[in-house]
């Protein structure tokens, strides 16, 4: 599970920096504050959706914390990255309704507003790789769903497979399957720890 979502700019700082605070503007998201980082890093943004914060405060306030409301425009060499927290973690906790409903429009607008940020559309799946064992249940559950959605994926069986099974570990510290990993068209990894339905089906949409 990815905490944050993070994208390359196609812009300079300064530029990217102009084009975060429009698309914050015009999202109807408040600035509150920025921050200078150190050594010249970037900088912190903290923004704010009134109806977000209504929401999650009427549904149930020990959640406020969760809610993220910071952008983060980093400097890396040349490079610029812009990030933010995931707000679906936040729905994830609870099965609350309009917390989960909050949590989903807050992820959509956030990315977008990350993404026009930068000059960049959404991330898109290059590949797919299911790490099982023969013996399985869940392992079964998740291929048998990946089908019936016609993704195409490589299945890797594990414990028949030693050198693979090292590599996940490898990779992701777990022992246990199944294990997913997704490849992003910007050679980003991202790892599903267990059948996680819910997040399958955003990475796939």
């Amino acid at each position: 599970m990815n905490l944050a979502y993070f994208r390359k700019s196609n812009f300079d700082f300064q530029k990217t920096l102009e084009n975060l605070k429009e698309k914050i503007k015009s999202n109807n998201l408040k600035l509150l504050t920025q921050i200078e980082l150190n050594n010249n890093q970037g900088v912190i943004i903290n923004i704010c959706h009134q109806d977000w914060i209504s929401n999650i405060i009427a549904a149930d306030k020990n959640f406020i914390g969760l809610l993220p409301c910071t952008i983060a425009v980093l400097k890396k060499d040349k490079d610029v990255y812009v990030g933010v927290g995931s707000p679906n973690i936040l729905g994830r906790l609870t099965e609350n309704p309009s917390i989960v409903e909050t949590a989903s429009q807050a992820d959509k607008t956030l990315k977008k507003v990350v993404e026009e940020a930068c000059g960049v559309g959404p991330l898109k799946v290059k590949k797919i790789k299911l790490y099982a064992t023969l013996s399985c249940p869940y392992c079964k559950m998740e291929a048998s769903w990946l089908d019936s959605q016609k993704i195409k994926y490589e299945h890797i069986y594990v414990d028949l497979n030693p050198k693979e099974a090292e590599e996940m570990v490898k990779k992701t510290g777990q022992m246990g399957v199944p294990v997913t990993e997704i490849v992003y068209d910007n050679d980003e990894e991202e790892y599903i720890i267990g059948f996680d339905k819910a997040r399958l089906e955003e990475v796939i949409r």
